[in-house]
C-alpha cells in the first residue's frame, strides 16, 4: 500500500516511520505551508502578560508558535487545555502542564466540556472557523482569538504529482489540506483524516471512502489508513 503524506515534510517524520513499521510505504507531496503572522504573533506575547482562566490549543502548530510567543512573554503560568496528544507532547515538552483536554479531540467537543468560566485565550489559525469561540460564549466565556499563523496552498511540483500515480490512498492533517489537494487538481483517493473536522470536509469535496481514529494521536492515524 502506498499513501501519500500532505503536510510539510518534516511535520510527518515519526507518521512515515510508524507507517513503515505498519508495512504501508508513504510518499511525501506537501499541499500546504504554514506562515507566521507577525502582528497576531506579538499581540499573543503581548496577551499572556494577562491573566487568564484558560489558554486553549487547538492544534500542534498553535502549540509551536504559542511557546515561541511564552518565552518572550517570560514563561508565565497559564492553565492551558489542549486537543491531542501530539499537541500535549509538544507543551510537556517544554515542561508546560496540561490541565484540560476533551473526552474527545475535536474543538466542538472542548468547547462543550472546557470547565469553569471567565477569560479565555484562543491563539489559532487565521483559516480557523468560529463554532469553537461561538459555542464558548454561550456557555458564558469571554474568548479572545488571536490569529498567530495562516496556512496557504502549495503547488506540488511535477516530480511530486508523478508521486501520486499509482498511491492506494491520501491522509490528511487539516482541512486546508482537503481543500489545498483539491484546488491542484488532485486525485480524489481514498482518505485517512486526523480528525473528525478534517473527515467531513473530505467527505463535503466529494472523498470516499474517508476514514479517521476516534481517538487522538498518530498510532489511530496509522490504522485509520491501514483500513483503506
Amino acid at each position: 500500500m502506498r499513501v501519500v503524506l500532505t503536510r510539510p515534510e518534516e511535520k510527518d517524520a515519526e507518521l512515515k516511520s510508524l507507517l513503515a513499521a505498519a508495512g504501508v510505504e508513504a510518499v511525501s507531496v506537501p499541499v500546504v505551508a504554514y506562515v507566521r503572522l507577525e502582528e497576531g504573533y506579538r499581540a499573543l506575547e503581548a496577551a499572556l502578560g494577562e491573566l487568564w482562566d484558560w489558554v486553549v490549543l487547538t492544534s500542534p502548530e498553535a502549540a509551536r508558535y504559542f511557546i515561541g510567543a511564552w518565552y518572550l512573554a517570560g514563561a508565565p503560568a497559564v492553565p492551558l487545555a489542549a486537543i491531542g496528544a501530539t499537541t500535549r507532547r509538544l507543551l510537556e515538552g517544554q515542561g508546560l502542564e496540561v490541565a484540560f483536554e476533551p473526552s474527545r479531540a475535536d474543538g466542538r467537543t472542548l468547547a462543550e466540556e472546557l470547565p469553569g468560566g471567565g477569560r479565555v485565550l484562543w491563539p489559532t489559525s487565521a483559516r480557523a472557523g468560529d463554532a469553537l469561540s461561538r459555542r464558548l460564549g454561550e456557555r458564558g466565556f469571554a474568548v479572545r482569538r488571536i490569529e498567530v499563523y495562516t496556512v496557504e496552498a502549495r503547488q506540488p511540483t511535477p516530480g511530486e504529482r508523478a508521486l501520486v500515480e499509482g498511491a492506494d490512498a491520501v491522509a490528511f492533517g487539516s482541512p486546508s489540506a482537503v481543500e489545498a489537494w483539491v484546488a491542484a487538481g488532485l486525485p480524489r483517493l481514498p482518505a485517512a483524516c486526523v480528525g473528525r473536522g478534517t473527515a467531513e470536509r473530505a467527505e463535503a469535496l466529494g472523498f470516499t471512502p474517508v476514514r479517521y481514529p476516534e481517538a487522538p494521536g498518530l498510532s489511530g492515524w496509522v490504522e485509520a489508513i491501514r483500513t483503506l
